[in-house]
């Protein structure tokens, strides 16, 4: 694609505001806007990537798989969000498939490119760093939750963390518009499809939530469950 679609995309991502009119113009013109949809393949485990990636709509999944194919979810990128894996090794391979949870248009930015107007911006340099100390806080969180906390535990957590990343105030409760299928959250807190089809049936049976679809929503009773369990 051309590159007004890709400045137009920069200038809309709230990673890249305060940045000189001139870097985002120079990003755009060697960056490459690609769709993607549901299942399909971003990046590959052992590839080289040589490009940060800015999600502009969608959602897309960090993925270990084991042997006999099951999968362990990572993290999670969403629109606004910049994957920058390897950034500062040239000759680094991704550790983890990059996969579209849903369909999906991401901005490709070259390395090399995005590098030089980096240390250009000081600002963007701490918006990077403070990007990877929250990827790193999560990182962590998952960690110590597979050792310590069973299953419901990492599922509340799971669910609290989505609802104050996505989630919007209603009288109702709090809402996420587009909550993760059963299997991602399943993947996410390494647990299996039924077990966390079998907590969440028990929360809507006790009113502690309702999934309606994609959109869940969590009452007050949910946090204070969530609050308790978590401590």
């Amino acid at each position: 694609m051309g590159a007004q679609p890709a400045l137009s995309a920069l200038r809309s991502a709230p990673w890249f505001a305060g940045w000189p009119s001139s870097a985002l113009a120079s990003l755009s013109l060697t960056s490459n806007l690609r769709s993607f949809g549901s299942g399909q393949a971003v990046a590959a485990e052992g590839k080289g990537l040589q490009a940060v990636v800015l999600v502009i709509k969608g959602r897309i999944r960090a993925v270990r798989r084991a042997e006999g194919g099951r999968e362990v979810t990572l993290e999670s990128f969403r629109a606004g969000d910049l994957a920058a894996d390897g950034l500062f090794d040239p000759n680094s391979v991704l550790a983890n498939d990059w996969i579209a949870a849903e369909t999906s248009l991401l901005l490709f930015i070259p390395r090399e490119d995005f590098l030089t107007q980096l240390r250009s911006v000081p600002e963007a340099a701490l918006a990077l760093a403070r990007d990877f100390e929250k990827r790193l806080h999560r990182a962590k969180g998952l960690a110590t939750g597979l050792v310590l906390a069973d299953v419901e535990t990492r599922l509340y957590h799971a669910l609290s963390t989505l609802a104050q990343e996505e989630g919007e105030e209603t009288p109702e409760g709090t809402v996420i518009a587009r909550c993760p299928t059963q299997q991602e959250l399943g993947n996410t807190i390494g647990a299996c499809r039924e077990t966390v089809s079998r907590i969440i049936a028990e929360l809507a049976r006790r009113s502690l939530l309702t999934l309606r679809g994609r959109r869940l929503t969590l009452s007050p009773g949910f946090f204070a469950l969530s609050t308790t369990a978590v401590s």
